[in-house]
């Protein structure tokens, strides 16, 4: 009885951490790839700083949000051709990236889990210095994201995820409107759960 005692709290204690919140933070790769009215294509690519957070248990509730600050950009078949560097061409170069979502929680093997999520995706970019017209937007679409976690600790774990999204609506009223844009996030973390 006194076995079947503690195999059992063993067992409940393990459902709990496997259905605790989960809190990552982490770095990666950031970019962005989006169109404008005028036709342009323009890309954008920064190191980011992320957060994932996951409550729930077969089903849950993931947030992900990333900052970035883009250090490259690239205009291929514009006038100039654009590709290189941004850090000697704007002063302000920054952007942040968040999704909601409804999640799905895998347990791909005792210490190992996949969660992922779709839902609502709103991103903001800006670039600014005083010789060059800001390139800014705010738009607002579709966000996915995939995350695997291995808890290395009762209550400790390291994570890497792939996040995405399609924006087809720019929030601001400018000229030369985004029209569609496609982010991508790779990123590794260091999470708590209890």
């Amino acid at each position: 009885n006194g076995t079947y005692d503690a195999a059992t709290a063993e067992t409940e204690g393990a459902s709990r951490r496997i259905n605790a919140p989960s809190h990552d933070a982490g770095f990666g790769f950031h970019t962005v790839r989006f169109r404008t009215e005028d036709g342009d294509v323009y890309s954008l690519h920064a190191p980011a700083i992320t957060f994932d957070y996951w409550v729930g248990r077969r089903w849950g509730l993931m947030l992900h949000g990333a900052a970035y600050f883009p250090a490259r950009a690239a205009q291929p078949g514009s006038v100039d051709d654009f590709r290189g560097s941004l850090r000697n061409e704007y002063d302000q170069r920054w952007g942040l990236d968040g999704s909601v979502m409804i999640g799905l929680h895998h347990e791909l093997a005792e210490k190992l889990h996949l969660y992922t999520g779709i839902g609502v995706h709103l991103q903001v970019f800006r670039l600014n210095d005083a010789q060059f017209a800001p390139v800014e937007a705010v738009t607002f679409g579709v966000g996915a994201q995939a995350r695997v976690r291995y808890d290395f600790h009762p209550h400790a774990h390291v994570g890497a995820s792939i996040s995405a999204a399609i924006d087809p609506i720019d929030l601001i009223k400018h000229v030369n409107r985004v029209i569609i844009l496609f982010p991508v996030t790779f990123a590794v973390s260091l999470g708590t759960h209890f």
